[in-house]
């Protein structure tokens, strides 16, 4: 069943003149990593052009755990477009048919994982990339799109950075397994258009929030603050705050995913974030507490956890969204809408 926050965004993003909807009707799509946060709203898009657009789209969501699938996507899963393929990413993918596209975002993310279980980490990225790039090879999909990430990056001493910077990331720093393997993996990418003529694009995106955030596995600080806002608790800080991030609300991520799938350049990353949405992590707590002053919560500051390893790029620079815009994407979300928006889809998931 549609959670009422995300059917809103597709029926408003089905509206959204910068997508020729209907060039997905009667494709086949293949999406790993189908439970996360960012690739599961993009398949919820795809199930409400099946059920309220009679669209035909044939989904294969790829995830490790059937029973995730089972539970996150519900009676969806019945259905005859509706295929969930267990498997592993960094294995050789067994797939019938014919994927027109293949979405890869199969990729532990959160900064629990970096210090925890750093080989995990890379090796959906480099030979997750791969394999599934040769399945878009071999089966001459019309696209591929694999999500890289802004940490790739790193270490730039610049204010507005863009597709084309490169900053300094320490290989022997157990946090770069993340970044440095989303390089690889968009490397891949280029590699895979220039040898092969896969037209393969990657997207870069920043901090990303929206309903399909899991707010029990998450470990970024906007998960936490979701959480504690919820659940009517004062902010947990487990830092001074001052970091400064970059955000997007997943409405406005999810058509740039789907634009540059259709649209994109082969062998090209696009940032994806709201340059409006650059706040500090003190910034956003004081902005959610403010939307629901009637709960009276204040922010504590607590220490971190030791597995938790801090990003030691304190002030993020604002990242460029120009090449994005050439494609006629905007952003659309404030954080205080995108973030109301977040915490009333869990406050009905509560109440159902």
């Amino acid at each position: 069943m549609f959670n009422h926050i995300i059917l809103e965004d597709c029926q408003n993003l089905y509206h959204e003149s910068l997508i020729d909807w209907s060039r997905f009707e009667r494709v086949s799509i293949l999406v790993t990593g189908a439970c996360g946060m960012l690739p599961s709203y993009m398949i919820w898009m795809l199930i409400y052009l099946n059920e309220y657009e009679r669209f035909d789209i044939h989904i294969t969501a790829l995830c490790r755990d059937a029973g995730k699938a089972l539970a996150l996507f519900g009676e969806y899963t019945r259905r005859d477009y509706f295929h969930i393929l267990t498997a592993d990413v960094t294995e050789e993918i067994q797939l019938e048919g014919k994927p027109d596209y293949i979405v890869h975002a199969a990729s532990p993310s959160g900064s629990q994982y970096f210090g925890t279980d750093p080989v995990g980490v890379i090796m959906p990225n480099v030979l997750g990339t791969r394999n599934t790039l040769e399945l878009a090879r071999e089966k001459k999909a019309q696209g591929y799109l694999y999500f890289s990430s802004g940490e790739i990056y790193g270490m730039l001493g610049k204010e507005t950075i863009c597709e084309e910077d490169s900053g300094y990331l320490d290989p022997m720093n157990v946090r770069s397994c993340y970044a440095e393997s989303k390089r690889l993996g968009e490397t891949l990418c280029k590699a895979y258009s220039h040898q092969y003529g896969v037209r393969a694009m990657a997207v870069r995106p920043c901090h990303t929030y929206g309903p399909t955030v899991n707010l029990d596995r998450d470990a970024r600080v906007f998960s936490g603050f979701v959480s504690d806002v919820l659940h009517g608790r004062d902010l947990l800080m487990k830092s001074d705050g001052l970091a400064v991030r970059n955000f997007c609300y997943l409405y406005d991520a999810a058509l740039a995913y789907f634009k540059v799938l259709l649209d994109g350049a082969a062998g090209e990353a696009y940032n994806v974030s709201n340059p409006e949405c650059q706040i500090s992590i003190r910034g956003l707590a004081e902005i959610l507490t403010g939307l629901y002053p009637e709960k009276g919560l204040k922010i504590v500051y607590a220490n971190h956890d030791d597995v938790y390893l801090e990003d030691p790029n304190k002030k993020q620079s604002l990242i460029s969204i120009e090449k994005l815009k050439k494609l006629g994407w905007r952003p659309n979300y404030s954080l205080e809408e995108g973030f109301r928006r977040t915490v009333e889809s869990f406050r009905w998931k509560e109440e159902k």
